[in-house]
């Protein structure tokens, strides 16, 4: 390989540990991210409970308010049942008070059923309060670890980024660039070898992809030391050695 390719090597290998630093702490942040949404879609949960529940009381309140309305109603048709003077006026007020003790009795029905549904609704809410706090203590263990990961690695990620800056140093800033562009795109692997499939037809392959690397790139890089990009994958070519 040429200077600059023997350089972008090096950087390669720095890079690939700070990828892998990188990684983990990123799954240990994806893991955060897990039990949060978790939380999110538990709290939804918990709101529509309320809201059904405040609804139902709502029901409950208003037919409350229903019942002591006939309950005036029908005190006053006692009164009038008393003071009947023909026996077709005492039947229709005595019609009127037994049609609205059939109407109680349904509200009551009803709301003895609403009040049951909000019962079945509290506990819900309850039992769903309960999972939060657990979710809340995984959130709170995922992030413990997060940080203690990050806490722990530090002077690593430190010392290799010291080391990378200095690599860097003996690579032009275009290049170098591109290098991290690709760096970034394949987990810190920005280069890959050249590897021949059939020295008699010159036939090579990208070691990173797989896919087929033109003679003439082959020629550049091996020859030149040019900085030749794979045209499937976009990593940096590099040849040990060709037969």
């Amino acid at each position: 390989m040429g200077g600059t390719l023997d350089a972008l090597h090096a950087l390669q290998e720095i890079e690939c540990k700070l990828a892998a630093i990188r990684g983990k702490a990123d799954s240990k942040r994806r893991q955060v991210r897990v039990h949060q949404r978790a939380r999110q879609k538990q709290d939804t949960l918990i709101e529509e409970q309320e809201r059904s529940r405040q609804a139902s009381q709502l029901e409950i309140d208003r037919i409350d308010l229903d019942l002591r309305t006939k309950e005036d109603s029908m005190a006053k048709h006692r009164e009038a049942l008393n003071k009947a003077r023909t026996n077709k006026e005492y039947a229709a007020i005595l019609t009127a008070i037994n049609t609205e003790k059939a109407d109680n009795t349904k509200m009551e029905s009803r709301q003895l059923e609403v009040m049951a549904g909000i019962d079945a609704v509290r506990a819900r809410a309850e039992s769903l309060t309960d999972e939060r706090a657990r979710i809340d203590e995984r959130i709170a263990a995922a992030e413990q670890a997060l940080r203690d990961y990050e806490l722990e690695t530090a002077d690593e990620v430190g010392k290799l980024q010291r080391e990378c800056d200095a690599a860097s140093k003996d690579v032009g800033a275009g290049i170098l660039s591109t290098f991290r562009r690709i760096a970034e795109k394949h987990e810190g692997e920005a280069m890959a070898e050249i590897v021949m499939l059939n020295a008699k037809r010159d036939e090579y392959a990208c070691g990173g992809c797989n896919m087929a690397v033109r003679l003439q790139q082959v020629i550049g890089c091996k020859e030149r030391g040019d900085i030749v990009l794979c045209g499937s994958c976009g990593r940096i070519l590099y040849i040990e050695s060709v037969a």
